[in-house]
């Protein structure tokens, strides 16, 4: 994992909020065309609970967003460093391309904007298709929201494409858990169908496949249930783009189980 000293080069930025998440945004003196998002090592061991290390969150998560970049053909340009923080903390840094252009959800409506967006959502759930049957692979995620998501164009393009901006450490390998995920890119991807009054249908039909996949080999009993349990669920709210009466699930993120 690659380690930086550039600490005394950033000062805090003050680009646009579609940038901005629960990371610090900084800039670097001498590169005007990046962004640096910055997370302390404590507060990534909240996060991932003992089940890895800070440094391996951050390897996994460059490999995460390399393979979801050459693979999946999703433009998310992030490179992650170790560092210090002024106050002399651990942290990782992301260091991300500066994207001249607008967060997807504030930009009206448009056919060439429906397109590009539409294709977003058919790449992400093939990655989620994919992962779903690999075992024990971590999978990104937090990257469903439209909200995360700029069209514009970085250094040296001349033509506006969608660029995932946001690009925290979010991580898991559970299959029951990806069960939620995939309930949470439904929420995304309807708002993101109603803004452009279109139905994307190959998305669609990529998640009902995912929804009647064999689940994968190695679950307890208690994670098979779990997991039937959410799908069921997802097949309805797939059919009928509603959750069930008084169903609010808790962030996919926090499901404990595997």
């Amino acid at each position: 994992m690659k380690e930086t000293s550039f600490e005394d080069h950033l000062f805090e930025s003050d680009v646009s909020t579609f940038h901005k998440g629960s990371m610090k945004l900084l800039e670097i003196q001498d590169n005007p065309d990046k962004i640096v998002r910055m997370e302390t090592f404590s507060s990534l061991e909240k996060r991932c609970k003992g089940k890895l290390d800070p440094v391996e969150m951050a390897e996994i998560g460059q490999e995460l967003y390399e393979e979801l970049q050459d693979k999946y053909g999703i433009s998310v340009p992030v490179e992650f460093v170790l560092g210090k923080s002024p106050e002399s903390e651990d942290v990782v840094y992301a260091i991300v391309d500066k994207i001249k252009g607008e967060n997807i959800v504030k930009i009206e409506p448009s056919l060439e904007l429906a397109k590009e967006v539409e294709g977003l959502y058919e790449k992400i759930a093939r990655y989620y298709l994919d992962k779903f049957s690999q075992k024990n692979s971590f999978y990104l995620v937090d990257i469903n929201s439209a909200s995360q998501y700029v069209f514009g164009t970085k250094k040296s393009e001349s033509l506006p494409s969608v660029h995932l901006v946001d690009t925290d450490l979010y991580t898991h390998n559970g299959k029951v858990a990806l069960c939620n995920v995939i309930i949470w890119l439904m929420r995304h991807m309807f708002s993101a169908e109603d803004k452009f009054d279109r139905k994307f249908d190959t998305a669609r039909g990529i998640i009902g496949n995912i929804l009647d996949a064999p689940l994968p080999e190695g679950l307890s009993d208690e994670q098979i249930k779990a997991a039937n349990k959410i799908i069921d669920k997802a097949k309805r709210f797939l059919q009928s783009g509603m959750l069930d009466e008084g169903d609010d699930e808790v962030h996919p993120i926090f499901n404990e189980l595997n």
